[in-house]
């Protein structure tokens, strides 16, 4: 009894380094320490505060609760998550305050217990949650809507339904992951959703029904493709384009005509993750849609779908006015691997615009082709190193045809050529067979596109 007195006054020390060894001290004393522990929770010192509850989490006795629960609204990031780490580690025990703390005046406790309600599978709290899934704070909807999914119960679904068209994004979202968590039970509901007065639950409903993975879904989200609100058109051709059923081909076909070229650009996507050639010359008359993200998403959609209509489309892309357009076409010809584009693609390495070059630089190396050495030992010596590095890369793939011409670069008189050159005469085999390539210090061929160029927007 004496050393917790003495330990007590040592939380009242006014130097902070006496204190913390005191809580150090006093979190081996079990159980007969959590009254004199819980004081500290109020120091004014963060990490203080972070080392009081770690220290009642090691105990986990559930006298601690009642104190630990309003530090979840603490100022600091860092001692919440101590906090809640100490209540989960306190467990079921601690389910009945955390209840209650759903009402408590601060939303930061609220949105803490929801989210630990969850997280430790209470189910005795779904009736709580709901109710929170209409707090004033959108950081608690969004917690009970999170914690509504992990008890995957379908008790909640209705209630979710209606919370699909909360005024905040994230709410949205979290919604929609916990009607997905529930799973199939709540498939029939978002169905019937998606024909709601409501247009954002409609669009919701829409995305959650391409997430559910449900080929129920399929005949809704077509029918949702005449939805007078454009958001909703463009959630249900996402979500087709996830289902991935041949079956929506047809109508899909048809939404490369709405007037909206987001739509337009989204559909052509959706026909490439389907990936049915009979949507290609629709996707080949839509390369000369006037928007050009229309005619980059067909671009994209073209080299998902194995067809040399596909490869002599993307060749043409190659003359887009557009640099994204020409970008997109050229790294869609690296996936179909298809030499037939490559004099073309050798020709776009004079492109004035880098990100093109670069993504030429990848297909050629895709293709493996020969006749691309040349042109790309040049950018092996070049001043640019995302486009050295791509080189290497694409040479590497090349292989054998690469090797002799790659030589005489190991003498050269710049020691960073040199060194691109060994790199890459290193990663082909004695065989001349060519392996995988890695690129130094970016982590690989579309890692250095994305640093360096900027990427091809929304696309990869």
């Amino acid at each position: 009894m004496k050393n917790l007195d003495h330990l007590k006054d040592a939380l009242y020390h006014p130097n902070p380094k006496i204190r913390r060894r005191a809580i150090e001290d006093l979190s081996a004393e079990g159980e007969a320490a959590v009254p004199i522990l819980v004081t500290a929770l109020r120091d004014e010192f963060p990490d203080i505060r972070q080392m009081t509850a770690t220290a009642l989490g090691k105990i986990a006795h559930p006298g601690a609760v009642q104190f630990l629960i309003p530090i979840l609204g603490d100022a600091e990031a860092d001692v919440r998550r101590d906090v809640m780490r100490a209540l989960k580690r306190i467990g079921p025990t601690a389910t009945e305050q955390l209840m209650n703390a759903l009402n408590h005046t601060n939303r930061g406790v609220r949105a803490a217990s929801a989210f630990l309600l969850g997280d430790i599978g209470e189910p005795r709290a779904l009736p709580l949650l709901v109710e929170a899934l209409i707090d004033q704070s959108d950081h608690v909807r969004k917690q009970a809507a999170i914690a509504l999914g992990k008890l995957e119960d379908p008790a909640a679904i209705p209630a979710l339904i209606d919370a699909l068209s909360d005024p905040s994004y994230a709410v949205q979202e979290a919604v929609s992951d916990a009607l997905k968590q529930i799973g199939a039970p709540a498939v029939k509901a978002l169905i019937k959703a998606i024909n709601d007065y409501d247009w954002v639950r409609r669009m919701n409903a829409a995305i959650a029904l391409g997430h559910s993975g449900a080929d129920e879904a399929v005949q809704s989200l077509m029918e949702a493709l005449t939805d007078p609100q454009e958001m909703v058109r463009q959630a249900a051709v996402e979500s087709l384009g996830m289902l991935a059923n041949p079956r929506a081909v047809s109508v899909l076909i048809n939404m490369l005509k709405d007037h909206v070229p987001t739509v337009r650009a989204l559909t052509a996507h959706a026909l490439g993750q389907i990936g049915e050639p009979a949507a290609i010359p629709s996707l080949i008359e839509a390369a000369q849609d006037p928007s050009h993200d229309v005619r980059s998403y067909v671009a994209l959609a073209l080299g998902e779908i194995q067809d040399r209509r596909a490869v002599i489309a993307l060749v043409q892309l190659l003359h887009d006015r557009n640099d994204d357009v020409r970008a997109q076409a050229a790294f869609s010809l690296g996936k179909t691997r298809s030499k037939e584009a490559s004099q073309e693609l050798i020709r776009l390495l004079r492109d004035n615009d880098l990100q093109v070059r670069g993504y030429a630089i990848s297909a050629l190396g895709e293709i493996g082709e020969p006749g691309a050495v040349s042109p790309l030992l040049t950018f092996l010596q070049g001043a640019d190193e995302a486009l050295a590095e791509l080189a290497a890369s694409a040479l590497v793939k090349i292989g054998a045809p690469a090797e002799a011409a790659l030589r005489p670069y190991t003498r050269h008189s710049d020691t960073t050529v040199r060194e691109r050159a060994v790199g890459v005469l290193k990663q082909i085999t004695p065989s001349g067979e060519k392996r995988e390539a890695t690129v130094p210090r970016t982590g690989g061929v579309m890692d250095t596109l994305r640093k360096v160029t900027g990427g091809l927007k929304k696309k990869d």
